[in-house]
């Protein structure tokens, strides 16, 4: 009888904990309330003639209807990947309107890079300003010439035996950083090699770029000091489209991981 007792006090226990652990899974209201106003914003510049466009929408509608069956964290990862089409088409629009007038600058248009001025590097603790070799893509950020980029294999986001040691080289640069500036962090961005499409190539370097990110949290670089975002094969180090270029030195050049500070919110 005690064991009878036993087991169903151990069920309902179990049973507890994991209504416990599915109770503490919200909606992503954050995600998809930035990947809507991030669409909205590209349809009122004009953007809606894209194909980028298209995807951030064909994304935003998955999202949604996986909120409704509750699968959240498939849900946070399309809104994201919602909202990074919807600036890919909007940088295309200006691209296009800047080929024509000669003049456009490129606008930074994503809101969460905007609550936080990127501050001076003379203004951030522990780096030398000529150490900044470059800033992020779309200006998100400063490149400094102690971090290492890591590769990737073809079509894969495991991060190599090779890079590992690397990987804890700018973790302890990038820890140094953060403990002195407490509104910095650390960015890190996906790339892709040019083979495939741009929808595939999106996921595929959000996966490369959280997979640094994973790694860097076992070596103690706080989650919430790092920001994570994927470019797909929008913007290759050496440019090499199929089918006219064929060059697998280039293409492995562009499946990378880049790392630089930042000061997202």
């Amino acid at each position: 009888m005690r064991r009878m007792y036993l087991i169903a006090g151990v069920i309902f226990l179990a049973t507890g904990l994991i209504f416990y652990g599915c109770a503490k899974k919200l909606p992503p209201e954050a995600e998809l309330q930035a990947a809507r106003e991030a669409l909205q914003r590209a349809k009122q510049a004009g953007a809606e003639i894209f194909e980028e466009y298209k995807l951030a929408e064909k994304y935003l509608k998955e999202a949604e209807s996986l909120v409704e069956e509750k699968k959240y964290d498939d849900a946070r990862t399309k809104a994201i990947i919602s909202k990074e089409f919807s600036e890919l088409a909007l940088k295309k629009l200006e691209e296009a309107k800047r080929e024509e007038e000669g003049k456009i600058r490129l606008v930074e248009r994503e809101p969460e890079f905007k609550e936080t001025k990127l501050p001076s590097p003379f203004e951030i603790k522990g780096i030398n300003p000529d150490d900044v070799i470059g800033t992020a893509t779309l200006g998100k950020g400063y490149i400094l010439r102690q971090f290492e980029k890591v590769y990737f294999d073809f079509d894969s986001a495991a991060i190599k035996e090779e890079y590992k040691e690397i990987l804890k080289k700018n973790a302890e640069i990038a820890r140094r950083i953060l403990d002195e500036n407490p509104k910095i962090k650390l960015l890190i961005e996906g790339h892709c090699d040019e083979r495939g499409t741009s929808e595939y190539n999106i996921e595929l370097g959000w996966r490369r770029a959280n997979a640094i990110k994973r790694y860097l949290t076992l070596l103690g670089i706080p989650e919430d000091r790092i920001v994570v975002v994927s470019f797909g094969k929008e913007f290759p180090e050496f440019p090499c489209p199929p089918p006219h270029c064929y060059s697998e030195e280039k293409w492995s050049k562009n499946r990378r991981g880049v790392f630089a500070i930042t000061a997202k919110d």
